[in-house]
């Protein structure tokens, strides 16, 4: 038994990237079962979707060539359907990515494409397409002490508040070595590439939800690096846009899916970081969404205090 994102995943398939369930006197009921087994394929009635996915009803699937087939079943039960001969590797590539990220929809949550650390006890997350710098971004704010919740899949259940994923970061060879981090002792994601799990130093146990004060969208523009806030239908988009596996957000699912980002957008705080095209800018990324972060406090901070202080009204 794993658990993960606040979920206890029982699984045919190892899986060593996940927190093992801390032992105890009876085995809980698991929230999620793992199997390996055939696939039905998607009916006639199905919507068939770009990048191999498709929505059948309660069924959310992947086709992965040379990998498998992977089902989504009413956010309880994924089975996978291995290509002959693929790795263990492969297979847990596919599971922990896209078809977790479909499950975890599938249970309500808002499912965000980005990386989620904190700070004074709160969440940012670090939304970007692919290939964006987000999992960099996330080593920088580990290796600075923040606490680091989650790579690439971020869920943010209705409360609010973003759910922590497994304790390690994957990033390939050239962010490694633009961070300082050597490979040595390092596990690859994939034998096929480059691509490295950075283990986090997260204390045992599992860590409770944390509520999400902030988000960042990476983006490139031709100017210089800055910070801008985003409001209004701006930031609804921007939460669809970055969506994990959006594609999938079809029906009910796209029904959850808005009314969960409607919710965030009235709590959380949206900017966009425009950082120059050509620049590596990691390290002033993390300057300034960190000194953006702490001016947003001190005002909160500075209003509380101000309306604390206010003078009573005659009656």
């Amino acid at each position: 038994m794993y658990s993960g994102y606040g979920l206890r995943i029982d699984s045919e398939l190892p899986l060593p990237d996940l927190a093992p369930e801390p032992a105890g006197p009876s085995r809980p009921r698991p929230d999620v079962v793992v199997r390996l087994g055939a696939v039905a394929p998607p009916s006639s009635s199905a919507t068939l979707l770009p990048r191999g996915l498709w929505v059948d009803g309660a069924r959310v699937g992947i086709d992965v060539p040379d990998v498998g087939r992977y089902a989504c079943e009413g956010g309880a039960r994924i089975t996978i359907q291995a290509a002959p001969g693929v790795s263990p590797d492969r297979l847990r590539l596919f599971l922990l990515g896209s078809a977790l990220g479909a499950l975890l929809a599938q249970r309500g949550l808002l499912v965000l494409h980005g990386n989620a650390f904190v700070v004074d006890g709160a969440a940012a997350i670090v939304l970007g397409h692919s290939g964006a710098g987000k999992s960099t971004l996330a080593a920088e704010m580990h290796r600075r002490g923040h606490l680091v919740l989650s790579d690439d899949v971020v869920p943010v259940d209705a409360a609010g508040r973003a759910l922590a994923g497994w304790p390690r970061i994957k990033l390939w060879q050239d962010a490694l070595d633009r961070i300082g981090v050597p490979t040595a002792g390092l596990a690859r994601v994939d034998a096929a590439f480059a691509k490295f799990h950075v283990p986090l130093d997260r204390a045992p146990g599992v860590l409770a939800p944390v509520p999400v004060r902030w988000l960042y969208v990476l983006d490139r523009h031709d100017g210089p690096l800055r910070v801008v806030p985003v409001a209004g239908a701006a930031a609804f988009a921007c939460l669809h846009e970055h969506g994990y596996r959006n594609e999938i957000l079809v029906g009910d699912l796209r029904r959850t899916h808005l009314a969960r980002s409607a919710a965030l957008v009235g709590t959380a705080r949206i900017a966009r970081v425009e950082r120059p095209h050509g620049i590596d800018s990691v390290a002033a990324s993390a300057d300034a969404i960190l000194t953006d972060i702490r001016s947003d406090i001190r005002t909160d901070v500075s209003g509380r205090e101000e309306h604390q202080h206010a003078p009573s009204r005659p009656a």
